[in-house]
Formats: C-alpha cells, structure tokens, sequence
C-alpha cells in the first residue's frame, strides 16, 4: 500500500507500506546468535526508462532467543519524494535465509496533488500512534503513526484510525476562519452515506491542517466501503475530499431490517409491477448492490412475497433518489437493457456477465477497443474509463478463452477492488499451448507488443 502527501519545503512525497508476515520467513542466527529475519527489498519508480525514485536495502526483523517465542508480522515505511506525474511502481522482495524466487510487483502510480490549492491528501489508515518524541520514518505532524497495512478490517477490529493533511484551505478561506471536517463511511458500491458512521469537527483554516480521527465499526456490517474526508465551508459548500476502500468482515451483525419491512409501496411505481418481472429487475441490481442488498435481494427472490419484494425495490432505489425513484431505476434498465444487447451468451442474459457487470457498475466506458483477429491471441477486449472513483485512466482487461461463446472474462484491472493480474498479457498468449510448448516469456515479447501499446496509449 502506499500514500501521497506534500511536504512544505521539499513537495510531493509518497509512502510505501510493507507488512511482513513472519509466518511467511524463515529466520536464521545471526551474528549475535539471535534468530533474525532479512528481507531484501528493491523498489523503483520509474517513466519512459527514466528512474526517479529508487530504494534497495535489507529489512531486518526483531531478534528472537529461540523457536518457540511468538513472533508477530513487521512493518517498514519508506519515503520518495516524486514530482507531480505517472509512474511504474516495481517492488521486488527477497528472502535473505531462502532462495526460492523472489516475489515482484509493478503498479502504475500517479502523483497528482496539488498543495497550492484547497487539496485532501491520501488517507492513511492507522493501526496505532502516539505523540513523537523525535523525527522518524513514521512521524508526520508530531506524530509517530504506525501504518494499517490493508484494507480489511476483520470482527476482532472495532475502530478504523485514519490520518490525513488538508492543504492550502487559506487560499479560500481566511486564516483562522471556521470549517467543517467531515468523516463517514459510505457505500462502495453506490456511494450511499452510512448514518451512523459519520462525525464532524470544526477547525481554522491554515496552510496545512492535520487530521487524525477514528470511527466504531463494532456494528458496522460485513461489506465493502469507502472512508471519505472532506472540507466544507461555513456554508455546507464542499471544499475538497478524499476516499479510501475499506473492506468489513463481521459475519455476527446482521442488517437492520425493520425501515424496510415498515414502507409502504402504496401508489408507488413498484405497485404494478408482476411478481415474475420483479423478480428479475431484482437480480439486474446485483452489479450496483451492496454485499447487503446481495445477500437481502437472494432471500427476497427466492421467497414468495410480492410485498417483500416491492419494498425492497422501492427501498434500493430511495436510497438512489429519495424524491424520483422511479426515474433513477428507468436511467439504469436502459443501461441494463443495453448490456442484455450486447454481452448475452447462449446461457446467460448480458448483465449477469463480467462486461455486463462492469457496464453497469461504472457505466458505459470512455474506450473500448476489441481485439478478436490475432491469431495467436486469445480475443479480448480493453475498456478505458478516463476517471473512476476519483482516479484517472482505470482500464479493464476481458478475454474469451474458449473461442465459441461470448462470454468475456474480466482478467485484469487496474481499479480499485477488481481482480489484478500484472501477468495478463502472459494469460492471452497461452492460447499458442494449446498447439506448441515454447517459452512463455518470449511469448509475451512476440506476440505482446500489439498488447503493451494499447494498455500503455490509454494511461
């Protein structure tokens, strides 16, 4: 994980996280008799072959007296100062005491805050801090802020702790006037505000403005969110923000279902609607649902009460468009009804297809280029959406790997909770196994090149 900041004196910066898991190492006696882990690491920043940001060093873990003795996962934070751009992140990690192969990644990163206009900085999400004693790798603001290295949040956490820094709000708002610091936890899927996980403080505007906060989500269900921070003025005007996915497991909580088993669908457009239709215009929310709506809408249909189920309808699209929910349900069936058009295979209706999914979750893409005529690749396709949940250039990556259907699989992506696979390329060449053993790397430089322009002309 990494985070993006800016520094007074010396401008952007971004910090990369490391969580090593001591389950996955091995330790060995070092030079004091002590059992200590090494962990080689290697990253680069890098554009067009030029490299602007580079780290290569040892991480080393706390000695231990013996085998026995618990051992918990280990965190290293680094800091690149990088100006504002797009970047290929490639981290490489090695285990000092194995010599198995090396673990690699690579990422494309952009840089992009501006701290000379009213900006929220990433979110960092925290797993402790305290007052700083003295300057540190993990110090920000006068503190010293020990990363939460993941987006999941298991039953056993209760709290998500979060810092972030608020930028040049003195340009809009004198020094020392009040605003509003925002923080809530809202819907991943829809953006919908979640009530009871919000809170607000007041603060005076400045240059840089530190935020460090937390939010109880002992009760909050198993789902995927977004944290946001933002800024707003005296007048309730938004300033700037930002988000950060969050991922919940809490299988003990149950939603709260009584607001909807209380309203009432009486002259509503839900009235008139056949329970076999419904049934199906249920499903088609699947794409643009919450894992709670999921899991609600599966219980609906497959009971057998049409109230039930009106309610439900009626409710997922309130949600949506408190005062026409009628015509936010029409804007969506026509893209439902479009996706049916285009993606249906012989066994499934369009929606309920990865294309189909992706179309309805974020809308029609900005880009969609079809490769269906090189012979030594499978078909497959490229979607391009120009911003997507507050970042720029998020590409999809589909495949048809049986070669008869039209069933497209979704591969890889590049946004934010989607499937990643930074070997896609190498999953399209293997249609050439199928008549030939070769080397597969080789593969990719043959064959990829058509491959590699296209993904890199749409960044």
């Amino acid at each position: 994980m990494m985070s993006e900041f800016v520094a007074a004196t010396q401008g952007n910066y971004v910090e990369t996280y490391l969580n090593v898991s001591s389950k996955s190492i091995i330790y060995a006696k070092n030079s004091k008799g002590k059992l200590q882990a090494s962990i080689g690491v290697n990253i680069l920043f890098s554009r067009n072959d030029s490299v602007f940001g580079y780290g290569k060093y040892n991480l080393l873990s706390p000695e231990y007296e013996d085998t026995l003795v618990f051992k918990p996962n280990f965190i290293d934070v680094q800091r690149y100062f990088l100006k504002r751009g797009e970047y290929k992140f490639e981290l490489s990690i090695t285990d000092n005491n194995n010599v198995s192969k090396p673990f690699t990644y690579t990422q494309q990163v952009i840089v992009d805050l501006d701290g000379e206009i009213p900006t929220v900085s990433s979110i960092e999400l925290i797993d402790s801090y305290k007052k700083a004693d003295s300057t540190s790798s993990v110090s920000k603001n006068g503190y010293d802020i020990v990363p939460h290295v993941s987006s999941f949040f298991p039953e056993a956490i209760t709290e998500i702790t979060y810092y972030a820094e608020l930028y040049a709000l003195n340009r809009d708002i004198a020094t020392g006037e009040t605003f509003i610091i925002n923080t809530y936890l809202e819907s991943f899927e829809n953006r919908v505000k979640m009530q009871d996980y919000f809170r607000f403080n007041r603060s005076k505007s400045s240059k840089v403005i530190p935020i460090l906060g937390s939010l109880n989500i002992k009760t909050l269900p198993s789902g995927n969110y977004n944290l946001v921070v933002e800024a707003r003025d005296k007048n309730n005007m938004l300033i700037a923000d930002q988000r950060i996915f969050i991922q919940r497991s809490n299988p003990s909580i149950a939603p709260n279902l009584n607001e909807l088993n209380a309203l009432s669908v009486t002259n509503t457009f839900v009235e008139k609607i056949g329970i076999d239709t419904l049934d199906e215009y249920i499903r088609y929310l699947r794409p643009i649902s919450t894992r709670i709506e999921v899991d609600y809408a599966n219980n609906v249909v497959n009971a057998k009460e049409l109230l039930n189920k009106q309610q439900f309808f009626l409710s997922f699209w309130q949600k949506r468009n408190a005062l026409n929910p009628e015509v936010e349900w029409q804007k969506y069936h026509v893209l439902v009804k479009e996706a049916n058009k285009l993606f249906k295979t012989q066994t499934r209706k369009g929606y309920a297809t990865d294309r189909g999914r992706v179309w309805l979750q974020y809308g029609k893409p900005d880009s969609r280029l079809v490769y269906d005529r090189e012979p030594s690749l499978y078909p497959y396709e490229l979607w391009q959406y120009y911003k997507l949940n507050n970042r720029s250039n998020r590409r999809f990556v589909f495949s048809n790997t049986d070669l008869v259907s039209n069933n497209y699989l979704l591969i890889h992506s590049d946004a934010i909770g989607e499937v990643r696979d930074d070997r896609w390329q190498t999953r399209l060449n293997k249609r050439n196994n199928m008549y030939q053993s070769f080397d597969q790397e080789k593969a990719v430089d043959q064959f990829g090149t058509n491959l590699r322009d296209a993904y890199d002309i749409s960044r």
